[in-house]
C-alpha cells in the first residue's frame, strides 16, 4: 500500500508534490520554523534581561542541564527543579509549536475560535485553550498608571453562563433580551477609565448599578493622585473621588452639554465603550467568567493599533510571556 502511496506521489506534478509535502509536515512534523526560533531566543532574552533565575522560586543558583528540542534547560540547585525559557509561558509544553507564529496573528486580527481552528487545523477546544492562556498571561502585566484628566464611566453586558454544564435557571435563547429591561442585577457592569494619553482600565466591577466602593476596587489603584477625575453627575463617581481625594469635574450633559469649560467631557471614553461593544459582538456573547480577558485583549489591541502589523503580533507574544504564569487547562476548566 505504502509503495502505491508512493508511486502515485511520483506521478504527481512537481508543484502539487511541494502543496503535499508542506500538508504532511505541518501536521506531522514538531516545526518550529526560523521565524519562531528567532521569537524564542527573544523571549528568553526578555525574560532574564536582569539575570537569569529560576522561574520556579526567584533563586539564580541555577546551572546548565542539557537540552530539550534544541532548547538549553537549567537546573535550579535550590528547589530543584527544572526549567528552559519557555517554561511557565502560554506556549510551554503545547504541541504544534511551529503554529504559534499564525495562532498570535489571528488573535491581533480579532479571528473567533472557530476560524482559528479551521485556519490552523486544530481542535476548537485547542484554540479556546490557547486563547486564555495567551489572555490570563497578557492580563498578568496589569495596567499603566492613569494621568493628568481622567474620565471614567461605566457600560454594561448581559450576564452570560456560556459553557456552565447546570444552571440555576432556565436557560436563555441567544440575543433574547433579558425580562427587566432597565439596569439591574442581570446586567455586569464594566467600569472603564481613560486618560488623554490613551491609557485605559476596563474591568469588571459588579452587578447593576456600581457603588463607589467597586468602582475604587477597579481603577482606584491605578489613578495618580495628582489627576482629575472627569465624569458624570452619578453620586457614585462623586463619593469614589472623595475617597480617592481627587479633584473631580462632574458634567451635566442636560444642562451644560457634552463639553465643559471647553476641556472637560466625556467623549473618549464614551467612544470606547462604543469600539468595545462593536468588537465583542463578532464572540455572539462571552462567558461573564471570561469576560476580563478579553476587556484587556481588546485594550491590547487599540493601545497597539498604531504599530505595524509584525511589531503588533511581536509585542502581544513577547507581552504574554514576560512574566511567569503557570496556567494549565485544569486551571481554565476550574475558573
Amino acid at each position: 500500500m505504502l509503495k502505491d502511496i508512493y508511486a502515485n506521489f511520483s506521478d504527481l506534478p512537481k508543484h502539487e508534490q511541494i502543496k503535499l509535502f508542506n500538508l504532511l509536515k505541518e501536521d506531522f512534523i514538531d516545526n518550529e520554523n526560523e521565524d519562531m526560533k528567532d521569537e524564542f531566543t527573544t523571549i528568553k532574552e526578555t525574560r532574564f534581561k536582569e539575570g537569569l533565575g529560576c522561574i520556579h522560586c526567584g533563586s539564580v543558583k541555577v546551572k546548565r542541564n542539557g537540552k530539550y528540542r534544541n532548547r538549553q534547560r537549567y537546573l535550579c540547585r535550590d528547589c530543584g527543579k527544572s526549567f528552559n525559557g519557555l517554561t511557565n509561558t502560554p506556549i510551554s509544553g503545547t504541541r504544534y509549536l511551529g503554529k504559534w507564529a499564525k495562532y498570535f496573528q489571528l488573535m491581533v486580527d480579532g479571528y473567533t475560535l472557530p476560524k482559528i481552528a479551521k485556519r490552523l487545523k486544530i481542535h476548537i477546544s485547542t484554540a479556546f485553550y490557547w486563547r486564555h492562556k495567551i489572555l490570563f498571561a497578557l492580563r498578568s502585566m496589569g495596567f499603566q498608571m492613569l494621568k493628568g484628566i481622567v474620565e471614567s464611566y461605566e457600560t454594561f453586558f448581559k450576564e452570560s453562563l456560556k459553557g456552565r454544564r447546570t444552571l440555576d435557571r432556565k436557560p436563555k435563547k441567544r440575543g433574547g433580551r433579558d425580562k427587566k429591561r432597565a439596569i439591574s442585577n442581570l446586567k455586569i457592569a464594566v467600569v472603564v477609565a481613560q486618560d488623554r494619553y490613551g491609557q485605559v482600565i476596563a474591568q469588571k466591577a459588579g452587578t447593576g448599578r456600581v457603588r463607589a466602593e467597586e468602582i475604587n476596587a477597579v481603577i482606584g489603584s491605578y489613578i495618580a493622585p495628582s489627576s482629575l477625575l472627569c465624569t458624570d453627575t452619578a453620586t457614585n463617581y462623586k463619593k469614589f473621588a472623595l475617597i480617592k481625594e481627587l479633584k473631580h469635574e462632574p458634567i451635566n450633559l442636560s444642562k451644560e452639554g457634552y463639553i465643559k469649560k471647553g476641556i472637560y467631557h466625556l467623549q473618549n471614553v464614551n467612544n470606547y465603550h462604543k469600539r468595545l461593544k462593536g468588537w465583542m459582538d463578532r464572540f455572539q456573547g462571552v462567558a461573564t467568567k471570561y469576560l476580563d480577558n478579553y476587556l484587556y485583549w481588546f485594550s491590547f489591541l487599540q493601545q497597539s493599533k498604531k504599530m505595524a502589523d509584525k511589531e503588533q503580533i511581536n509585542q502581544m507574544l513577547l507581552s504574554a510571556c514576560q512574566n511567569s504564569n503557570y496556567i494549565t487547562v485544569k486551571f481554565l476548566r476550574e475558573v
